[in-house]
């Protein structure tokens, strides 16, 4: 099973993000960038890091960009190589271009979905960068 960070100050969305993910994998949950970044940190200090991180960008405090940016930094200094780094899709209600440009080039993120999303959208992008099985599909869930 894969082991997932969700990091959002909203609670609403990281409980939806989570549900969606339950079936696929053990899920963390963080309620900003700090406590994000401080998760990643202990999960690599352990041995145990995750596979798949859901990242806000817009959270009070340290926001989605500042925690990846920490986050890619502490997997450089773990000697963590581009084929073992997180996966990670950030979202955000803000679908405005410098946002999408700083996740996909500074931050390394592999995908950028707006707010709200459906289960399916989240769902296709899992498969379409093979984090899951192709062929799994649960019922169909819309973010309130």
């Amino acid at each position: 099973m894969l082991r997932a960070l969700i990091v959002d100050d909203d609670p609403v969305s990281k409980r939806f993000l989570a549900e969606i993910l339950s079936p696929y994998a053990a899920c963390d949950l963080a309620a900003d960038g700090r406590e994000g970044l401080d998760a990643f940190d202990r999960a690599l200090c352990a041995h145990r890091p995750y596979d798949l991180i859901f990242l806000d960008v817009m959270m009070p405090g340290m926001d989605g960009h500042q925690a990846l940016e920490g986050m890619r930094h502490l997997e450089r200094q773990q000697d963590v190589g581009i084929a073992e780094a997180a996966t990670v899709i950030m979202v955000s209600a803000a679908d405005d271009s410098r946002n999408v440009y700083r996740a996909f080039f500074q931050g390394q993120a592999v995908s950028f979905l707006a707010k709200p999303f459906s289960s399916d959208t989240v769902l296709d992008e899992l498969r379409k960068f093979d984090i899951i099985d192709g062929h799994a599909h649960p019922p169909q869930r819309s973010f309130p």
